[in-house]
């Protein structure tokens, strides 16, 4: 009976509910809803993902017409010889088999232009690069001494030279060496490399299963040489190439120098060797130079086996920086810093003015802001990110002040709302613009938001009761 009683007097309102109750309980649910607000984010970016998808398929479609990513092999000298084997009823028979010879020092200088492929919304890097090579072998002689073999057995001898991409020749490949020039051509045969992560669908390169696993053939240009009247010790080749994304080298000699030249200023160094110096930029090209030293390049300067080049190369990987896919995509991850300090301004304000902000109303807000990225993953696809950022950021800022002012009916807390966003909108676009320096300057704003909100939650009064 007493417990009825009491119930009917709080729902008469004989009995009131302490106020730092109700901003508690408001307070939890303003959480809660920004936490719900959140969910629509997991889609958003695996929306971005899928366009990445997308944007990487027509890339490597790009590249697979123009050219691919590129590894230059050699020169090297290919020794075809006969050696003595047993066959399978016991006699002596003769084999031929091939060596490949390694130069004592190579030197690599390259210049390469850089340019952008469009198709459709998406862009792929390409370059036309101009590369001379110098390579200078051991005598024949030595070559012979060291490979264990024969003059009698030498079958034939050859130069030989190859890139991954035999799509990014551009004219002939002649390798010049004491006044005579060498016109290579294509060999029949190729040699197997090192078995490959899953590569990318019509990347340029062909590949072949090989033990349940993806391996890629490069094709050789070769040409026979007479070892008595080749100079082993002046070999040049002036190479014209076109590739896309990237360009390596392997450094098949003792020591291997590549310098090269290049318009393009975002460039990533990959494989197993770093450049020497720092690269310099001068009249808005980049100079990158490696010197790599080897006691016993490849697997000998004499080799047979082949299947492990790549597992050497070096060189550069033409980047798009901060591209429009990857600044939306950290755009998004600050959903819950643009959700969750609209939804802190407005409960601070509905606390200090006394003002009762509906629920739905915090959600209509946070939709927008979720609407926003989708807009902007839509706009900088075509107009790039920058403009894109403005005119969605804009229009969502709009879109709230609009909102705002038609149920506050103040236009100086809708004002302070509408500088508020600004200030965010650009804090994050700032932020998103850094690239080594982004962590610390967004930690650092992270730290200021959450000194100004501390400094404002003071005057809300969790404490005290009616």
């Amino acid at each position: 009976m007493e417990n009825n009683d009491l119930e009917n007097e709080f729902r008469t309102g004989k009995i009131s509910v302490p106020s730092s109750n109700k901003t508690m309980i408001k307070g939890v649910l303003v959480c809660l809803l920004v936490l719900a607000m959140l969910i629509p984010v997991p889609f958003i970016l695996n929306l971005i993902e899928e366009r990445q998808e997308s944007k990487a398929k027509v890339i490597n479609e790009i590249s697979s017409k123009w050219s691919g990513k590129q590894t230059v092999y050699g020169p090297f000298v290919e020794i075809i010889y006969l050696e003595d084997i047993k066959d399978e009823n016991g006699k002596t028979v003769k084999h031929q088999n091939v060596k490949y010879v390694s130069a004592n020092d190579l030197t690599i200088n390259g210049n390469i232009d850089t340019q952008l492929k469009s198709r459709s919304i998406y862009e792929a890097v390409v370059y036309n690069s101009k590369i001379n090579i110098q390579s200078k072998f051991m005598s024949f002689e030595e070559m012979l001494t060291d490979a264990e073999l024969s003059r009698e057995n030498i079958v034939s001898t050859k130069v030989v030279f190859g890139i991954s991409d035999t799509k990014g020749y551009e004219n002939k490949v002649i390798v010049n060496s004491g006044g005579k020039s060498y016109s290579l051509i294509a060999d029949t045969k190729t040699i197997v490399l090192e078995t490959l992560p899953e590569p990318a669908a019509n990347d340029g390169n062909t590949y072949v299963e090989k033990n349940g696993a993806k391996s890629m053939h490069v094709q050789f240009m070769v040409q026979k040489i007479d070892p008595l009247t080749f100079d082993f010790n002046q070999v040049s080749i002036a190479l014209t190439m076109k590739g896309s994304q990237e360009l390596n080298f392997i450094p098949s000699a003792i020591n291997t120098k590549v310098d090269l030249t290049t318009n393009w200023k975002d460039l990533k160094y990959d494989g197993n060797f770093l450049p020497n110096e720092d690269p310099t930029k001068k009249q808005g090209k980049t100079n990158v130079k490696w010197s790599v030293y080897q006691q016993n390049p490849l697997q000998g300067q004499i080799w047979q086996d082949a299947s492990n080049f790549k597992d050497y190369s070096f060189g550069v990987n033409f980047l798009q920086m901060n591209d429009h896919y990857d600044k939306t995509y950290r755009s998004t991850k600050y959903a819950i810093l643009f959700i969750g300090l609209t939804f802190i301004a407005f409960f601070f304000i509905e606390n200090r003015n006394k003002f009762n902000i509906h629920l739905v109303q915090y959600a209509l807000v946070g939709f927008a802001i979720s609407v926003n990225f989708v807009l902007l993953l839509s706009l900088s696809e075509y107009i790039g990110f920058d403009f894109a950022y403005f005119i969605s950021s804009g229009a969502t800022i709009l879109l709230i002040t609009f909102f705002v002012y038609s149920f506050l009916k103040s236009f100086n807390l809708t004002f302070k709302i509408s500088l508020m966003l600004i200030l965010l909108y650009a804090f994050i676009y700032s932020v998103l613009q850094l690239k080594e320096h982004a962590l610390l300057v967004g930690s650092i704003g992270l730290f200021f938001i959450v000194a100004i909100l501390m400094y404002y939650s003071r005057n809300i009064e969790w404490n005290k009761t009616n």
